[in-house]
């Protein structure tokens, strides 16, 4: 009888011992499954993290890039704009176990972050440094039409002033009086008679004027407005044009009030009608009369 109850208690204790090694196991395994998910999850969490993180590095590159003008940087901010879109795509194909390889990953990330800030100062710079030279570039190409726009009005008025130089020191042939005379000098009328047509005029006080040999030609023309000459060759130049003179005279000039006189010889045939005597010198036409001629 004690053996039998001996034997029992022996039964029943390892039937308890199994059923507390079953539950022990159980519990192990079922922590080193939660263990495991947790871990999985916080690797899970960082790949993301990294994702991101090497996603938002990527949209800095293409932000900064578009606003590089310096060929060199740019050139710079491609290698790395490359390299980081390599490891973007790494890091999406990146097994979750790789921890090694993550934490690589993790220290690159912050290694190339310590690069875009540098590269950002100098782009920012860049940036500062060519609004500036922009607006310096603005202000002297305002400045230089500014002065050239002065530069033009002085042109002008100088041009002007020259122009009202020219124009004060020109002569003018004033009080133009003309007569004509019979073979005694006495002044007639009737065509048939007249051997000499006198043209006299006065050149007025002139202190503007240059002074000394003037050269005073006479353009006598006829009704049919050909000139009355002596000699074909007899020309001068007029605004670039040779023209026939009828008579040519120098005089001496020295700036006061100077009578002249001009005679034309009458030795042609001259028919009746309005004739214009066109007085020149220094280039310039200095005065012009219409005289009648009648039988």
């Amino acid at each position: 009888m004690f053996m039998q109850q001996k034997t029992l208690y022996i039964l029943l204790a390892c039937i308890v011992l199994l059923f507390a090694s079953g539950i022990f196991l159980f519990i192990d395994r079922h922590s080193k499954s939660r263990l495991i998910n947790e871990i999985t999850a916080q690797f899970e969490l960082e790949k993301e993290e990294l994702e991101d993180g090497y996603s938002q590095l990527a949209l800095q590159y293409e932000s900064y890039g578009i606003r590089i003008a310096n060929d060199s940087l740019a050139e710079l901010l491609d290698i790395e704009r490359t390299k980081n879109l390599r490891l973007l795509e790494e890091i999406r194909t990146l097994k979750i176990n790789n921890v090694v390889r993550i934490n690589e990953l993790r220290k690159e990330l912050e290694t190339a972050r310590s690069v875009m800030r540098s590269y950002i100062i100098q782009i920012d710079s860049l940036n500062i440094l060519t609004t500036r030279l922009r607006k310096e570039n603005e202000t002297v190409s305002r400045q230089y039409r500014e002065i050239k726009q002065e530069a033009s009005q002085l042109a002008r008025e100088n041009t002007e002033l020259t122009e009202k130089v020219v124009l004060a020191s020109i002569l003018e042939a004033r009080d133009i009086n003309i007569r004509t005379l019979n073979e005694r000098e006495r002044v007639i009328n009737r065509l048939s008679k007249i051997a000499t047509i006198e043209f006299n005029f006065y050149l007025p006080k002139n202190i503007s004027a240059k002074v000394g040999e003037k050269n005073i030609y006479l353009r006598i023309l006829q009704p049919d407005n050909t000139p009355l000459v002596k000699n074909e060759g007899n020309v001068f130049e007029f605004e670039g044009t040779p023209l026939n003179y009828s008579i040519f005279r120098p005089i001496e000039y020295a700036g006061e009030e100077t009578p002249v006189s001009l005679y034309w010889k009458v030795e042609e045939f001259l028919y009746p009608g309005t004739y214009r005597a066109d007085f020149f010198a220094d280039g310039f036409l200095i005065g012009s009369k219409s005289f009648e001629l009648l039988n």
